[in-house]
């Protein structure tokens, strides 16, 4: 069972990151408002993290005709300083 713990909408604005905290450690707080019967949950939303598909990216390089370089290439094209004077 999931930890509740409630606050009324003033303790929720002074304590908010104290909240933000319960709720990274599994526990539901749970704010109410005064003069009024609604009630909000706070929880965490875990996200997927994204996963690179390297082979799709591989192909859409090579649809473009853009060549593959090494990552050691890349970094030295990517350190490398120009100066355009005009």
């Amino acid at each position: 069972m999931v930890d509740q713990i409630v606050f009324t909408a003033t303790e929720a604005r002074q304590n908010f990151f104290e909240l933000l905290r319960m709720a990274e450690e599994g526990k539901e707080p749970i704010v109410t408002r005064k003069n009024n019967s609604v009630r909000f949950k706070m929880t965490v939303i875990k996200e997927k993290k994204k996963e690179k598909n390297i082979n799709k990216i591989l192909k859409e390089m090579g649809e473009i005709h853009m060549p593959i370089l090494s990552i050691k290439k890349i970094n030295k094209i990517l350190s490398t300083r120009h100066e355009i004077k005009i």
